[in-house]
């Protein structure tokens, strides 16, 4: 029974961490409207979230290896409902962002510091898999959640309580932390952390996002572009060397050797690149091709939400036993890149509300719930216990990382289409669609290069 509790407590740190990443997406208009800002800089109310997040979400796992990995939950996630208190209170736009980012660094601390509770919780290899399987599957139940909530909620309420409503469940989780979660060892109390790569890693992120998303427009400041590129570059070199001098590193570069890590970070990166992406553009067609308002449209996702939960609990640990983690991901790729097709489908005109359906199915109920417990369990499963909070916090990275970078290259390739004429939400999904197609290859190499599946 305590198992199962301390199950439910670790998921709901993934849970609400895809949901804040998604509920936001049907708000956008409403706080575009309310802050008088355009829609390519209203666009920075996730990016920020998301690079923020990843950039600490290294130093939490490390946090968690040395300082305590429920003394860290508790701390990320109040620090997260905090901040979203903030975030409902704001006022202005710069305020705003402000909280937004450190949400981001609540959940870079919680979710980390969940993953190795959840994986020394679950001793037995069979038992762990699976719970972790559920807590994956969870982020994927959190971000459809995430869409059916957000409409209502600002519909009805505004969009200040897309922040309030994080507060209530978040003390509950922490109560429930700190009462059944039992009180760990630090592992390596000689160790110091390391603030510092943190702060550098989130700025080479930001960096990162900004240089894709300016890319179109470097004539108009080519040597504002110039003097970031150069100093993005200086930066992540310097980064790099000093990681490799260090005797405990926030990146330790010897756990992208295990087996599957490659691969499941890979695999995050490409998942959080579409997945956040194709969220962004399914707002703006809801709401701006179909017309629905924010409440008819968290109606029609409300379905696909419930479908979500209910594969991930009854059928996505039984295709684990007969598919193995990477025929999973696989599959769970495979229905991703169709919903994409059905999207591209569905704003030609051909039975739009139909094969928008079809596509939401395909993406939010089965794809992203098969797609990022499989890719979680790769990434992680091959690390010694004593490093398990770093792994799980490099997979973490990988996946805000590819977000973040996923908006940019969005945003950069919706501009280009415009200036050449081209419609801008089409090709935006041809890249999605392109995206996916690497990420299928690259899982199916991996399966290819070792014959015997990954099973549970």
């Amino acid at each position: 029974m305590q198992q199962r509790i301390i199950l439910t407590v670790a998921c709901l740190a993934v849970f609400f961490e895809t949901l804040d990443a998604s509920v936001l997406n049907m708000a956008i208009p409403s706080m575009e409207g309310y802050f008088k800002f355009s829609a390519d800089a209203i666009q920075w109310v996730q990016t920020v979230y998301i690079l923020f997040y990843g950039g600490f979400v290294l130093l939490g796992g490390r946090l968690a290896d040395i300082k305590g990995r429920r003394n860290i939950y508790i701390a990320g996630a109040g620090l997260f409902g905090l901040a979203s208190f903030a975030c409902g209170c704001a006022q202005t736009f710069g305020w705003l962002l402000a909280f937004r980012a450190l949400q981001g660094i609540g959940v870079a601390f919680a979710i980390p510091a969940a993953i190795a509770i959840i994986i020394n919780t679950f001793p037995d290899a069979t038992a762990r898999n699976r719970a972790m399987g559920i807590f994956g599957a969870m982020a994927g139940t959190g971000f459809a959640t995430g869409l059916a909530t957000g409409g209502l909620i600002t519909a009805y309420w505004g969009w200040q309580w897309v922040f309030f409503i994080n507060v209530p469940v978040i003390m509950l989780a922490i109560f429930f932390a700190w009462k059944f979660i039992p009180v760990d060892i630090k592992i390596k109390k000689e160790q110091k952390e390391d603030l510092s790569s943190g702060v550098i890693l989130t700025i080479l992120m930001l960096a990162a996002a900004w240089i894709i998303h300016s890319f179109g427009s470097i004539t108009t400041a080519p040597l504002q572009f110039l003097l970031v590129l150069a100093g993005f570059l200086l930066l992540g070199f310097y980064f790099i060397r000093k990681e490799k001098s260090l005797a405990a590193p926030l990146v330790d570069f010897k756990l992208l050797r295990l087996p599957g890590a490659v691969t499941g970070n890979l695999g995050a990166l490409l998942t959080g690149a579409v997945f956040v992406s194709y969220l962004f553009l399914l707002t703006l067609y809801l709401q701006q091709h179909l017309m629905l308002n924010p409440a008819q449209a968290g109606i029609l996702l409300l379905p696909f939400s419930i479908l979500s939960g209910l594969f991930s609990k009854f059928i996505l640990p039984q295709l684990f036993k007969r598919l193995g983690v990477i025929g999973v991901g696989v599959v769970g790729n495979i229905f991703m890149l169709s919903g994409f097709i059905l999207f591209i489908i569905s704003y030609l005109g051909f039975q739009p509300l139909p094969s928008i359906i079809a596509a939401i199915f395909c993406t939010n109920a089965i794809g992203i719930s098969m797609i990022f417990p499989s890719m979680t369990i790769l990434g992680v499963q091959a690390a010694p216990p004593e490093q398990q909070g770093l792994a799980s916090g490099i997979n973490g990275t990988a996946n805000s990382f590819g977000g973040g970078l996923g908006l940019s290259l969005t945003g950069l390739v919706m501009q280009q289409a415009i200036e050449m004429h081209f419609d801008m939400h089409i090709s935006a999904l041809l890249v999605l669609v392109s995206i996916e197609l690497i990420a299928i290859l690259q899982i199916a190499r991996y399966q290819y290069k070792n014959k015997h599946q990954l099973s549970l």
